[in-house]
């Protein structure tokens, strides 16, 4: 996606979610800053999109805690912290584990399938320097271990949390080497396909919380550097 500040179009068929990961692209490059008021027709002027689709994604970012929404006063962009950051890779780590464990017991070779051709591909979009692309993959991949649990609730949690909306930022965000990171799902695959689910959750833990933890610190960095707040 354009990082620059000139006026962008998007294909008007565009769903509400295309339009919150420009806005959180725009918010984390700085177009918008904390406080800063966002008014839905001028975004549905400059997106090229329906009012409708622009006040879905908004309603979505104040869900999520980027923007803040006030009776009277308007939607403005709220300051993330590090500990902001911390506390979803924590969330998403507690729900993901529990999800392996289950999966552990009951994941079939066609979903096995699936993950290994997922995680190749999320290394060859690493390789391509693609992130957009890799942390879509990512979230399929994730999703797809989550609904081998069989645990249907799990499935809704996963994604009432919005962690694809999450990890399309963390993308931004990380410094760590892409293919690196891509790689590492292979081991969760292996540790599914072994079928010991204390080994499972744990890998999945691991795995979370390993990449949480320099993306929050690289976060509070890139904040500092912009004259945000600090966590």
């Amino acid at each position: 996606m354009n990082k620059s500040n000139k006026k962008r179009g998007v294909v008007r068929t565009v769903l509400s979610e295309q339009i919150k990961e420009q806005l959180i692209e725009d918010i984390y490059y700085h177009k918008y800053k904390p406080g800063e008021k966002l008014v839905e027709s001028a975004l549905a002027r400059e997106l090229n999109v329906s009012q409708t689709s622009v006040r879905e994604a908004l309603r979505s970012l104040i869900a999520m805690g980027f923007l803040e929404g006030e009776p009277f006063k308007g939607i403005t962009v709220r300051s993330l912290t590090k500990q902001d950051l911390w506390e979803v890779f924590t969330v998403r780590a507690a729900l993901e584990s529990l999800a392996a464990r289950l999966a552990a017991e009951r994941i079939s070779e066609e979903e096995l399938g699936e993950l290994e051709e997922l995680a190749e591909e999320m290394v060859e979009a690493g390789k391509e320097g693609d992130i957009a692309r890799r942390t879509r993959i990512n979230i399929d991949f994730h999703e797809t271990m989550v609904r081998a649990s069989g645990n249907k609730l799990i499935l809704r949690l996963f994604r009432t949390m919005q962690f694809a909306s999450w990890s399309m930022m963390t993308g931004y965000v990380s410094k760590m080497d892409p293919v690196e990171i891509a790689a590492r799902h292979r081991r969760l695959i292996k540790t599914l396909r072994e079928g010991n689910p204390d080994k499972a959750s744990e890998a999945v833990r691991e795995h979370i919380e390993s990449v949480g933890k320099p993306v929050s610190e690289d976060f509070e960095e890139e904040q500092r550097a912009n004259g945000g707040e600090q966590a």
